[in-house]
């Protein structure tokens, strides 16, 4: 074999175990609309089951980045139906849209009214129960991952319980990027109280065509959520889910254990012109130490109980709800839970052939017990990543063990775990009673009173504890101890009250062309 023929076997090894390392390739094509072939400008192409995304340009023309070979293509465009595509092993995909009658008569709910999606020109997103019902998810943000484009979401923390960031299009302003929520007509803070099996469809208005009416409010983008409600003539049904799971950390790091740690040690003290520590003389005798991170990581439940009974009769329908949500945090076990209760009554009635009254009332409990988390030194899994694997997590006397080797700052995670009882409880109220009136048969007026009335407390004990390795307690490191027991309470009392009248004319001419004008006043009260 000759020094040509070795180098060209060589390079084809190295390309070959390249692209095997680096599965992730480009596919790019053109996205067009049947009949005609024009260029589907706008089209969405997704990586399914990702937020990985992209917008066809002015030419339909799209490039995107797929993980590997198994990865599907979702295209969608408004009007017309989507279409999944297996990548395998392609470069070029292009796409042929056909148009969806089904999704050109849907009804989407735009700000005070309702339209055809046909009808619509601005950039809007529609997600509906089905969809939200495919995974298992604890809060309502979770439902626009992965599936509308230009919306980001972003998870706070890992802790149970905690909020996400939704950024539509983008950071619109310095201080607040939150978009603005309407649930049922009523504008709301949070969507923490919302049980996601309660939700019929969300809609986001992305672009300033779409949110306008909403003005400065909407700047940062609009989500419209609709609940379930009942059918007329509709046997009454009742229906039970449940779910239950047990979640776990997919990969934990791999750290230095008690062996490896000593010869570091040693290795560093020689290579600074000091003595090595005597305890660290034999490394071998340590053994494996402590790992912490399998001491604050567990295996940890979630659970869902949702009972449901909708029907209908010829003038009026019904929907009744209750779920119970429970999820403990894969680190602190119980010390992480959060379990929240919802109560939902949805109904209409008509009084007269003209006019209909209904109410639309939620009401949710939930408790969280959080651990700290984001911080510099407090968060457990900050003090397991840095605090030194020969410390024990008790000493022989059975008290939690203070490092002699990590910084004063790194307190014992375990103890961290166990001295911490902060809790938060909520009861939130948000429900609506309206009268729909028609008047003639161009006119309806509808007039709505709305309350978002929340009471919340929250509780922080902090024990008496001395971590330290300091005979004198008063001479302890400020960050392992506590001179005495102490307890924070806060009560917190918010509501907003609206009430809104809209009157709107519709008419139809030629039985083609539309008029739709809406015309209205909001009085929004608040109090803190």
């Amino acid at each position: 074999m000759n020094i040509k023929t070795m180098r060209l076997g060589f390079l084809i090894l190295t390309l070959c175990s390249f692209f095997s390392a680096n599965g992730q390739h480009q596919v790019s094509g053109n996205i067009t609309m049947m009949p005609g072939n024009e260029p589907a400008i706008g089209a969405t192409v997704i990586v399914k089951g990702t937020t990985t995304g992209v917008i066809a340009d002015f030419n339909g023309h799209y490039t995107i980045a797929v993980p590997d070979e198994h990865a599907v293509l979702l295209v969608t465009y408004t009007g017309y139906s989507e279409q999944e595509i297996v990548v395998d092993k392609l470069v070029t995909v292009d796409v042929q849209l056909k148009e969806s009658i089904s999704q050109l008569n849907e009804v989407i709910v735009t700000g005070y009214g309702v339209q055809k999606r046909s009808n619509i020109s601005g950039s809007v997103s529609t997600i509906h129960s089905d969809e939200i019902a495919e995974k298992p998810i604890l809060r309502v943000e979770q439902a626009l991952q992965g599936r509308t484009a230009g919306v980001q979401i972003a998870q706070v923390s890992g802790s149970p319980g905690s909020g996400l960031t939704v950024r539509v299009r983008g950071v619109g302003t310095i201080n607040n990027s939150d978009p603005l929520y309407i649930v049922d007509g009523m504008p709301v803070e949070g969507l923490d109280y919302l049980n996601p099996n309660d939700i019929e469809t969300i809609n986001v208005l992305k672009d300033a065509a779409s949110s306008a009416i909403y003005g400065a409010r909407g700047a940062n983008g609009v989500v419209l959520i609709t609940t379930k409600g009942g059918q007329r003539n509709q046997e009454g049904t009742l229906s039970y889910d449940a779910y239950y799971g047990i979640q776990r950390a997919a990969r934990l790091l791999d750290l230095l254990d008690a062996r490896e740690y000593a010869v570091i040690q040693n290795e560093a003290y020689v290579a600074a012109g000091k003595t090595p520590l005597p305890e660290f003389a034999n490394p071998d005798a340590l053994g494996k130490g402590t790992d912490w991170q399998e001491a604050i990581f567990t295996h940890a439940p979630i659970s869902s109980h949702q009972l449901t009974l909708t029907g209908g009769k010829e003038h009026s329908s019904y929907a009744l709800s209750g779920n119970y949500f429970s999820q403990d945090g894969i680190v602190g076990g119980d010390k992480a839970n959060f379990q929240r209760i919802t109560a939902r009554v949805n109904g209409n009635q008509d009084l007269k052939p003209w006019l209909t009254v209904g109410n639309n009332i939620g009401y949710t409990w939930f408790q969280r017990d959080a651990l700290s988390e984001n911080t510099q030194y407090n968060s457990p899994i900050v003090r397991a990543l840095n605090i030194d694997p020969v410390t024990p997590i008790r000493k022989a006397d059975g008290t939690y063990a203070y490092s002699n080797y990590a910084d004063t700052d790194i307190a014992n995670p375990v103890n961290g775990i166990e001295q911490t009882h902060n809790t938060w409880r909520s009861n939130r109220l948000v429900g609506s009673v309206y009268g729909d009136a028609k008047l003639g048969k161009r006119f309806s007026f509808r007039s709505t009173f709305s309350m978002d009335q929340t009471f919340a407390t929250q509780r922080i004990f902090f024990p008496k504890y001395d971590l330290s390795n300091i005979p004198s307690i008063s001479e302890a490191p400020a960050a392992e101890k506590s001179l005495v027991n102490s307890v924070v309470v806060g009560n917190y009392n918010w509501r907003n009250l609206q009430l809104e009248n809209v009157l709107t004319y519709t008419n139809t001419f030629n039985e083609k062309h539309g008029v739709t004008l809406i015309g209205g006043t909001t009085a929004l009260k608040k109090k803190i």
